[in-house]
């Protein structure tokens, strides 16, 4: 009985002052559920790839250098092409971690001195504007399949342009007259004109964050023109081409709604992760982390302190009657051995406790029978089913009921520990209440008036003693 009441006693202790606490905990759990439903519904998002931004756009400034007849190197052809400045805008669609196409427009500026002694010596200045369009390959994603960061990312870009382009060319003052004579715009065509392009480059980039990154290229852009600095040569010809080298600040458009981020913000390792469903797996992990770890914190922190306190209090605290009730809260100090009892140690009558559905699943729970009188019970060794001299006793009780009323009827339920296999443990059961019933019959009780039922294992037993290895009894008419 003194265990029934602290249970008792520790849930009517814990249910007001422990109330918020398990109240937060239901509250985090149910917060839980719905991140794990929302993980799961953008999953499902994320398949379809509609749950990544594309777009982003890209202004560079640098530094270019002419490459053509001016490299030559024969002749004594002069090498004397300068550097000048270029700047240029891109927009990019990312269309996986690893693939891109990017429509460019650089404007480059370009000067120089072409000429030799025998030829003579032209000084030429003109202008490109170069539109291309390009692949863009993330060398890094393609090759580190498994790196786990995209702050940093190399990109090759090829693809396939044009460029307008003009140019002026002029002796140089006091070189030898040569052979060529100096072509400007609007004569012939030799100095303006449009070249198909190929362009060919990397670019390296570091995110600064999911919006803006940073990075240095260089490229190089090769025509089928030969005439970009306003002359044409007739011994050693080549095509023309152009060197550049810039810096560029890069902006990612994100879109509302898109849980996945921007395309150039993420690794291959995490965008498989993200299309094949195993991001929801790991945001479910982890919210089960959370749940486990909020329930281990209230169990910590708020239940166990209290059980604590209430068996160390009930250990000092006199209870003379042992109803579980200390005596300075008993109302009823001599409460009869095996009566059930409320929070002042007043007797419950018999009835009100076999009522209430509720409080009969409690004692369900428990393995215990509101309706049995468990000092009548037949209690037997580990792995017996004979009955010793206290059994006999119990045995004499339910004798003199049955022969103080012969229209009473009694039913048999025999009961095993937990240790064991189920099937032994309900022949075990059925050997106990077969023993019991041919004590009865030998005690003059008629075999009509008798029923059994080996139950087996006892439900949720807390541990293998004496107390779960018994017979009840139950009267009836």
């Amino acid at each position: 009985m003194k265990k029934i009441f602290a249970l008792l006693s520790v849930l009517s202790i814990l249910s007001i002052p422990a109330f918020s606490a398990e109240e937060a905990v239901v509250t985090s759990l149910e917060a839980e559920s719905a991140e794990v439903k929302n993980a799961e519904e953008n999953t499902r998002a994320l398949n379809d790839f509609k749950d990544f931004s594309h777009w982003s756009l890209s202004l560079n400034v640098g530094m270019s250098q002419f490459d053509g007849d001016v490299k030559q190197n024969f002749d004594q052809i002069l090498s004397a092409s300068k550097v000048s400045w270029t700047i240029g805008l891109e927009a990019e669609y990312t269309w996986n971690p690893v693939w891109g196409l990017l429509l460019n427009f650089q404007y480059m500026p370009y000067q120089g001195v072409t000429g030799s002694t025998d030829w003579g010596r032209n000084s030429f200045k003109g202008n490109m504007y170069a539109p291309s369009l390009m692949a863009s390959v993330n060398m890094f994603n393609l090759f580190g399949q498994y790196r786990k960061s995209a702050a940093w990312n190399l990109y090759l870009n090829a693809g396939v342009g044009l460029i307008w382009y003009e140019c002026v060319s002029t002796p140089v003052e006091g070189s030898a007259p040569g052979l060529n004579t100096p072509k400007g715009i609007g004569q012939d065509g030799s100095g303006y004109g449009t070249s198909i392009s190929i362009p060919l480059g990397l670019n390296v980039e570091y995110n600064i964050n999911k919006y803006l990154a940073v990075g240095l290229g260089a490229y190089y852009r090769v025509t089928n023109k030969d005439n970009f600095e306003g002359e044409h040569y007739t011994k050693g010809t080549m095509n023309d081409g152009q060197f550049y080298v810039n810096a560029n600040l890069r902006v990612k458009f994100l879109q509302e709604g898109r849980e996945g981020g921007h395309m150039r913000n993420i690794s291959m390792y995490e965008y498989r992760q993200l299309v094949s469903g195993e991001k929801g797996l790991v945001n479910d992990i982890d919210s089960l982390k959370k749940r486990v770890k909020a329930l281990e914190d209230t169990v910590a922190n708020n239940i166990l302190p209290r059980i604590q306190a209430l068996e160390d209090y009930n250990a000092v605290t006199p209870d003379d009657d042992n109803d579980g009730v200390a005596n300075f809260r008993d109302r009823e100090p001599n409460t009869p051995k095996g009566a059930f009892v409320n929070y002042w140690g007043e007797s419950i009558p018999q009835e009100a406790i076999s009522c209430c559905d509720e409080v009969k699943q409690v004692f369900s729970a428990l393995g215990i029978d509101p309706s049995v009188n468990y000092d009548e019970s037949v209690y037997y060794a580990f792995d017996k089913s004979s009955i010793d001299a206290k059994a006999k006793k119990n045995i004499e009780k339910v004798v003199a009921k049955l022969n103080a009323d012969t229209e009473l009827k009694v039913e048999i339920r025999g009961y095993c520990d937990f240790p064991g296999s189920n099937d032994y443990n309900l022949k075990l059961s059925q050997r106990r209440v077969e023993a019991v019933k041919a004590a009865l019959i030998k005690a003059g009780i008629e075999e009509s008036r008798i029923t059994t039922q080996p139950q087996g294992k006892l439900p949720n037993p807390p541990k293998a003693e004496q107390k779960n290895r018994r017979c009840d009894f139950f009267f009836s008419k």
